[in-house]
């Protein structure tokens, strides 16, 4: 069997029998087809060995990836090796063992300064009309501002991935709870909370304005033909809202959750409460995080004050 043709059996069983994130398959196809590429469509599977493995992932590397894209891309070939295997279209699995020094060190997630963010959420609460309490009347007005500035104030304040927050349903919000039900990576279920009275009033408002224009389709966030809010989308209102804005950095949808994780751990919350909230499958990943600002140093330090202590 041809490798362009295994590739699309595979993905058609990834559909069918695991339960993935359509993001995560998107992933994984991307993965499997620049491996086919790289071997050319018309090679026979069985062709595939460990030396086609070890010159994939030089290419790669000589491509300019990072390590963790390296890594992802290893792990996408490693299990269309397996399920080649368990269909013994493969004798053996080339990548058994297969161990290559791609660099295992993470860098410390980016983070908005306060200053760059007050910018942000002002110039955002200001295009909604919704510097003080929100009023249906400025959702009506402008939905599309409002539609920005509750993606992003659910993205900053919960810590939820650009893909969440345009994937929240109506019926996942519990205005009484607080509390918004996120379908994560995985389709993994958690629970996410609107940390104060303003957050809480706006959603509703979006809610009823949402009602009120008659939209009928399950999701929150709506665009300006009143369809489902893409992530693409968000991304570029947010890209758009930061220029405008005047900010001195490109911000991003991740960049808010790294902010949000950041200032709950400066804020003392624990650990493992944040990892619920991001809906991290390991601590490990979590930990990043314990890394503080300068700022958040100091003034833990001058609260504690040993040497006060000593000197009395």
């Amino acid at each position: 069997m041809r490798i362009c043709e295994a590739q699309r059996q595979y993905m058609r069983w990834l559909h069918a029998t695991r339960d993935l994130s359509p993001h995560t398959l998107r992933a994984y196809e991307g993965d499997v087809i620049a491996f086919e590429k790289h071997l050319g469509r018309r090679v026979q599977v069985r062709r595939i060995d460990r030396d086609c493995l070890v010159a994939f992932v030089e290419a790669l590397r000589d491509a300019g990836l990072s390590p963790p894209s390296v890594r992802r891309r290893i792990a996408a070939v490693r299990g269309f090796c397996r399920w080649l295997l368990a269909r013994q279209l493969l004798d053996d699995d080339p990548s058994v063992g297969l161990t290559l020094p791609t660099g295992r060190r993470r860098a410390l997630p980016r983070v908005i300064p306060a200053n760059e963010l007050d910018r942000l959420f002002g110039h955002l609460q200001r295009a909604a009309l919704a510097t003080n309490e929100p009023r249906p009347a400025a959702v009506r007005t402008r939905p599309h501002q409002s539609t920005t500035l509750l993606g992003v104030a659910l993205m900053l304040t919960t810590g939820v991935r650009v893909h969440e927050v345009v994937g929240i349903a109506c019926d996942d919000i519990d205005l009484q709870a607080r509390s918004v039900r996120i379908l994560g990576k995985g389709r993994r279920e958690r629970h996410v909370f609107l940390p104060n009275s303003w957050l809480i009033a706006l959603t509703a408002t979006y809610l009823q304005v949402r009602t009120e224009l008659g939209i009928t389709h399950t999701h929150l966030l709506f665009n300006s033909f009143y369809n489902p809010l893409t992530t693409q989308a968000m991304r570029s209102r947010l890209g758009k809202a930061a220029d405008a804005a005047g900010l001195n950095l490109q911000i991003t949808p991740h960049m808010l959750r790294h902010t949000a994780a950041t200032q709950l751990m400066e804020a003392g919350v624990d650990i493992r409460y944040i990892q619920r909230l991001l809906g991290h499958a390991s601590l490990a990943t979590t930990e990043l995080y314990t890394h503080v600002s300068d700022g958040a140093l100091r003034r833990v330090v001058t609260a504690a004050d040993t040497l006060e202590r000593v000197l009395q």
